[in-house]
């Protein structure tokens, strides 16, 4: 498992906790860049396709496909433009999601049944796998976000550096989740629109557990490094999804990830370039089968806004298959 948890809150919207919402305030940490930062994510960006925009139109014949990026936690921000996206929405086809609300209460129930997929159920829990300065560390970091010692204990360690990306500030609310792609599914169901799920998310939590503990152990420490800035990577994110520059936001991460002293240059770019193959690559190339077999010739896509730009994005491999793209109001 390579993940890069900072990036979850734009990717894995069935795993999220369902409390968080936006209520935290801080720092733009893109303020705070040094002038070698900025040129360097400059750089890294400058050639990549659709680097901006959170919805775009796909045409081919008369084939329509309007493709959403979304956040999958609740903004204040969001109720303009869920409005905004009502009449598109409305003359859809088919809303096809990452996961359905159908689909999402069959994973909760599967993972119930099948605890192993997120817990340690056999073997050394991780307060026998590392040393007792680590631990305390961990475990503390753990209590700061409502996890007890010894739930964290058992908990696989990708599953625990997620539980604790939500900043502080995020939790206690009594307000359940409502990111974009929620309150799109709230639309169509009123309007009996069917939904679609693009994928089963238990493949990704196998592939996150493939690695063995040890190695997800190893690997969730450089994670858990990007999550220092609390509350003011969550300001940063969400800002730059606002203004719908998520692709820049990511390249930050990538900039601070290889930063990090925690592994040598080398190995953090291998990394990274395996989170982004499980997190985004893989999964954006096996979604455009599944959209092109959909019926229908008026069409909405609303996944993760992260999986939109690059050259393996969604929008440039609808683009391989013939469709011309033109970006929309958000």
């Amino acid at each position: 498992m390579r993940l890069i948890i900072s990036i979850l809150f734009l990717l894995l919207p069935a795993l999220l906790p369902a409390w968080a919402q936006a209520a935290c305030t801080g720092t733009d940490l893109r303020t705070t860049l040094s002038p070698q930062d900025q040129s360097w994510i400059d750089t890294r960006i400058a050639d990549a396709p659709f680097a901006e925009g959170n919805h775009w139109i796909a045409q081919r014949g008369a084939r329509r496909i309007h493709v959403i990026g979304t956040l999958h936690l609740n903004d204040p921000r969001l109720k303009a433009i869920t409005a905004r996206l009502e009449p598109v929405l409305a003359a859809a086809d088919t809303l096809l999601l990452e996961i359905t609300p159908e689909d999402e209460a069959k994973l909760q129930a599967r993972l119930g049944k099948t605890p192993e997929l997120m817990f340690i159920t056999q073997g050394p829990s991780l307060i026998d796998r590392l040393s007792t300065d680590d631990w305390a560390t961990l475990s503390g970091m753990a209590q700061k976000h409502g996890i007890p010692g010894w739930m964290a204990a058992k908990m696989r360690p990708w599953f625990l550096a997620m539980s604790m990306s939500v900043p502080p500030c995020l939790r206690g609310s009594k307000a359940s989740k409502l990111g974009l792609d929620k309150r799109l599914q709230k639309q169509a169901k009123g309007t009996d629109i069917p939904m679609l799920s693009l994928e089963d998310p238990i493949t990704i939590l196998q592939a996150m557990n493939a690695e063995t503990l040890d190695e997800q152990l190893r690997q969730m420490q450089l994670s858990l490094s990007l999550m220092g800035q609390g509350a003011d990577e969550f300001v940063t994110l969400t800002h730059s999804y606002f203004e719908q520059t998520s692709w820049r936001y990511l390249a930050m991460v990538e900039r601070r990830f290889y930063q990090s002293s925690t592994f040598e240059e080398d190995e953090a770019r291998q990394l990274w370039d395996e989170a982004m193959d499980l997190m985004l690559v893989h999964r954006n190339a096996a979604w455009i089968p599944v959209i092109e077999a959909t019926e229908g010739t008026t069409l909405v896509v609303a996944v993760g806004a992260l999986h939109l730009p690059g050259e393996t994005g969604i929008l440039n491999l609808l683009q391989q298959q013939g469709y011309s793209l033109t970006r929309a109001a958000f």
